[in-house]
């Protein structure tokens, strides 16, 4: 591009036009390009929770909640002293 200070009216509006058509190409590249990703994401996530589905329908344990402490957990490994006597 060449120096805006020597450029005419005219010719400033030729390379302003030149500059805002590339712009969007490039925006128009990077949408697709977006959108394309977009679409990978969605098919992984959802290979993902199938073959979650898969592998919970094979493990022989139940679902749960997380626990905040080993206490409210009920494994029957609590050792004495720690929950002798308190009220929760």
């Amino acid at each position: 591009m060449a120096d805006p200070k020597v450029m005419k009216e005219g010719e400033r509006d030729v390379e302003l036009e030149k500059a805002q058509k590339g712009y969007q190409k490039y925006e128009a590249e990077n949408q697709a390009a977006q959108k394309k990703l977009d679409e990978q994401d969605k098919k992984a996530v959802e290979t993902m929770q199938k073959v979650k589905e898969k592998v919970k329908s094979f493990l022989p344990f139940k679902s749960g909640g997380s626990v905040g402490s080993a206490s409210k957990r009920a494994d029957g490994i609590a050792q004495r002293g720690k929950t002798r006597g308190k009220i929760c």
